[in-house]
């Protein structure tokens, strides 16, 4: 019986000890309070004399990639009374972009911007919203556009109702 009771005393402590070594690693995410983005060494990246050679006719302005947006939510939320839109952009990780809802029902269109941010493996757009005043009640659209300094792009558009 003491025997038995050893190896619970044992198998309780390395737990124990396993719990509280790993318990830091949760908040040990690699951009807590940075601007710093994740960077892959291992990764080969093209030399500024393989991109001079490639074409040495290019504009320094270069063509922006396409963005990919996924739309994770979007509705008409009566009690807030907006149209609202949740959206990622699936192919990017970076900061400093911007996502714009834009609406278009019964021939009016609204927009209204905001800021996108980095997230572990894509990029966020913060949530975005138009107020139902002043929207046409019916049938309307909403897609979301992202631009930055490397990529651009629109969403499918989405349905929506405006009671």
């Amino acid at each position: 019986m003491r025997n038995r009771n050893i190896g619970f005393a044992t198998k309780i402590a390395a737990a124990s000890l396993m719990a509280i070594s790993l318990a830091g690693c949760s908040v040990l995410y690699p951009n807590w309070n940075t601007s710093q983005k994740p960077s892959d060494s291992g990764a080969p990246t093209p030399s500024s004399s393989a991109t001079a050679s490639a074409s040495p006719s290019a504009s320094p302005t270069t063509a922006k990639v396409k963005a990919l947006i996924n739309i994770l939510d979007s509705g008409v939320d009566t009690a807030a009374a907006n149209v609202y839109v949740v959206a990622e952009i699936t192919n990017v990780v970076e900061d400093g972009g911007q996502c714009t809802m834009t609406f278009i029902g019964a021939g009016q269109t609204k927009t209204v911007t905001g800021k996108a941010e980095i997230n572990a493996t894509d990029t966020q757009c913060h949530p975005l919203q138009i107020p139902l005043a002043g929207l046409p009640k019916g049938a309307g659209l909403v897609t979301v556009t992202y631009n930055s300094a490397t990529h651009t792009g629109t969403s499918a558009a989405i349905a929506v109702t405006i009671p």
